[in-house]
Order: structure tokens, then C-alpha cells, then sequence
């Protein structure tokens, strides 16, 4: 019982310290995004269980994250030329990064891509894309290239771009504008052991549990036959 319990303890201290972060939204409507968000512009609400935004060029990052890989499910609520969806990194520091899909032409379908800095500050290339209506995006840092992946109709696409610098920092958060929407959000990890775990993870603790009781109650059963 001694080893089950270790066990569970350190499973318990991993997911905390050490998980990979998803923020599903699957929580009621709501006129903020939550707790552990700092939201550096804009105005984000819960609606259907999506992010999504009131304003143009808002930006949220996750208190105390740290990543060099970061994705979220994208797609358009509605038509409207320059809604987009972007992840960020280091906002807020001299060098940060802002990668987007953006519904450019207003058709209701992502048809370009840019690799930016700051709040959407379109200083980097601006190019096109397979369109798509919803998607998997995601966006790894390795050194001073950030690499955007998209995932949508069955197929992946990837772009890449040398900004010349790593980000600031690893903080991690998105952006919206217009008619963009945000979901499954997810990055590695938050400093400090302030990740919430994951369903799967909850499960995996609520297993070890189980059988840390099952043996105490064995053990139990075993010195009352005695």
C-alpha cells in the first residue's frame, strides 16, 4: 500500500507541476474568460463554449505559462473581413511573437497567415494559405523560427519564419479579432504548480486512489480473518 500511495502522491505532483494545460471552455456563458487568464486587451467572453471577443485585437495570455508549443482549435463565427485567430508568445517583452489565420477577403473561410509581433503589430510576412472554415492550429518555437502547423480538411499545412530572435519570454496566450473563435486551448505547462489537470489526468489520480483503498481495505479484511 506503501508503493501505491507513493505512486499516487507523485502523479498528483506531476500533473500539478508539469501538465500539459488545455483550456476546453466547456463552462457557462459568461462575460469574461476566467480566472487564469491576464487579459492584456480587449474584451473576451464564454459563448458556447468558445472564446470569443466583443472587440478588435484582443489579447489574453494564461497567468505564469511557459511553452515553446502552443495550439487551439480556430474557426469563424460569422463573415467579417479581418476576423482572425492568433497564438502569442512573450507578449508584453522587446521580442514577442504573434502567429494568425485570418479570414482576409470576409468569404467566411481563413485564407492567409502572418507571423507578427506584439497585438497583431503586421510587421512580419502576410501570405496565403489553403483556406479553411475551422481548424487545428498550432505553433512550436525552436530557437528563433517559429513554425505554424494547420490542421483542417483532412489535411496538414506548415509555414515557417526566422524572426531572428527568440521570444522575451515563454508565456504563452491568443488573440482574436472580429468573428474569430478560440477553443482547446493548450500549451505545455505553468510555473509555480498552478496547471489545472487535465480529465484524463483526474482520472489517472482517481484510479490510483482507488487502488490505494482497495489494498487498505484488503489489508483490512486480512488482519480481522487473522
Amino acid at each position: 500500500m506503501r508503493i501505491l500511495m507513493t505512486a499516487a502522491a507523485a502523479l498528483l505532483c506531476t500533473t500539478a507541476a508539469n501538465a500539459t494545460v488545455t483550456d476546453d471552455f466547456n463552462r457557462p456563458d459568461a462575460l469574461t474568460i476566467g480566472d487564469n487568464y491576464d487579459v492584456q486587451n480587449g474584451n473576451f467572453r464564454i459563448s458556447g463554449n468558445k472564446a470569443i471577443t466583443t472587440n478588435f485585437v484582443s489579447l489574453a495570455t494564461y497567468s505564469n505559462s511557459t511553452s515553446v508549443n502552443a495550439g487551439l482549435d480556430a474557426s469563424l463565427r460569422g463573415v467579417d473581413a479581418g476576423s482572425y485567430v492568433a497564438l502569442s508568445f512573450g507578449y508584453g517583452t522587446a521580442n514577442s511573437y504573434f502567429v494568425k489565420v485570418q479570414d482576409n477577403n470576409g468569404d467566411g473561410f481563413f485564407d492567409m497567415y502572418g507571423f507578427d509581433t506584439g497585438n497583431n503589430d503586421l510587421n512580419g510576412p502576410f501570405l496565403q494559405l489553403n483556406p479553411f472554415q475551422t481548424g487545428q492550429i498550432d505553433v512550436s518555437v525552436e530557437g528563433t523560427v517559429a513554425k505554424l502547423s494547420i490542421f483542417a480538411n483532412g489535411a496538414t499545412q506548415t509555414y515557417s519564419f526566422d524572426y531572428g530572435y527568440a521570444p522575451g519570454d515563454m508565456r504563452v496566450g491568443f488573440g482574436l479579432n472580429r468573428l474569430g473563435a478560440a477553443d482547446n486551448f493548450r500549451f505545455d505547462a505553468v510555473t509555480g504548480g498552478s496547471a489545472v489537470p487535465e480529465p484524463a489526468a483526474w482520472a489517472l489520480m482517481i484510479g490510483g486512489f482507488g487502488l490505494v483503498g482497495a489494498a487498505a481495505r484488503r489489508r483490512r479484511a486480512a488482519v480481522a480473518f487473522a
